[in-house]
């Protein structure tokens, strides 16, 4: 197995991302995060500026991907990086993988939508020299289809985005920000009748029947940025995280765990099996199971200013000191330098 070999610390690293992808903010955290660190980046954005749409009206789908996985191994032959790393890698076939590997490039891919995506990733983890996956408990299903290298990497916040705004107001009790699903509606349907909800992500107002009471809830139906999720977590109380897989998965984590933490919100996530092991329960995050115990927490906190602040101030600051994206590449560098 290649490992990284450094001079001065610093790499040449090829980051492929579909930058089309508007709900993907890792894509620019991770790579500003690289330049940050010294390392010489080429992006490799074949999403940008409307290029994949572009793209996907005057060629065939065949034709497109066999068009980006050319100019891949074009940069790969011209830049000869050390390292390949892309943000889910579906846009990259087996052959280019191969490609680039043969020319002694390490490869490597961050996999975000474990563990409702499984089976999509397992299809590709085999092409690649290290595999890297947001969900713990997904490893288990790597590992029994031979996938020696696969190893768990929760996101991540970007302190220079995410962080802690003054003088803002509270006017947001219980905040929800993140896109429409069946069980999501369900929950913030069951809590709208006891606390004041706020909703902010896309197809809430296409999603919603019209007659539904959380359409009085909803504060921006649509894409948000992320510099525009920033004062919408520090606006709030409670910033509310439901997974888009609570109760299908105990385990996976999203990229909200990190980035209301890293604005210095208090957090009530639902749980999942690695969180306890990456803030303490209660007194850097709060978890709920059901929906008897998110009422009882939520409750609780709104009641009690100075409870909630104190625990957002260490959710705050656990976050700057341990979950950041340059903690989370300098472990990526680690494990493939050392296994």
């Amino acid at each position: 197995m290649r490992v990284l070999k450094l001079t001065g610390g610093e790499m040449k690293i090829v980051l492929s991302v579909a930058g089309h992808l508007k709900t993907v903010p890792a894509n620019y955290f991770v790579y500003e995060t690289l330049k940050e660190m010294g390392h010489d980046v080429r992006l490799f954005n074949f999403g940008v500026n409307g290029v994949y749409p572009r793209l996907i009206k005057t060629l065939s789908r065949k034709h497109f991907y066999a068009h980006i996985n050319g100019q891949m191994r074009k940069l790969a032959d011209s830049f000869r990086p050390d390292l390949f790393l892309t943000i889910f890698g579906f846009d990259h076939d087996k052959e280019t993988i191969g490609y680039i590997r043969k020319r002694g490039i390490l490869t490597a891919s961050w996999w975000l939508n474990d563990p409702f995506q499984i089976k999509r990733s397992l299809t590709q983890a085999s092409s690649y020299d290290y595999y890297f996956t947001n969900a713990k408990g997904s490893l288990q299903d790597y590992k029994a289809n031979g996938i020696s290298k696969a190893f768990f990497l929760p996101l991540a916040a970007y302190p220079k985005l995410h962080k802690k705004l003054p003088g803002i107001d509270k006017q947001y009790d219980v905040c929800f920000a993140g896109d429409w699903g069946p069980m999501r509606e369900k929950m913030l349907l069951e809590i709208a009748g006891d606390f004041r909800v706020s909703i902010f992500g896309p197809s809430w107002g296409k999603k919603l029947p019209q007659n539904s009471p959380l359409r009085e809830c909803i504060r921006r139906d649509g894409f948000f940025t992320p510099e525009e999720l920033v004062p919408i977590f520090n606006h709030s109380k409670i910033a509310l995280n439901i997974h888009s897989w609570y109760g299908n998965w105990n385990y996976g984590l999203n990229p909200r765990v990190f980035e209301a933490n890293g604005c210095g919100t208090f957090q009530l996530s639902d749980f999942k099996e690695e969180i306890p092991e990456l803030y303490e329960p209660d007194r850097e995050i709060v978890l709920y199971d059901e929906m008897r115990d998110l009422k009882e927490k939520a409750a609780f906190y709104l009641a009690s200013d100075s409870r909630r602040n104190e625990i957002a101030e260490k959710g705050y600051a656990r976050t700057l000191r341990d979950h950041t994206y340059e903690k989370r590449l300098r472990e990526m560098f680690s494990i493939m330098r050392l296994s």
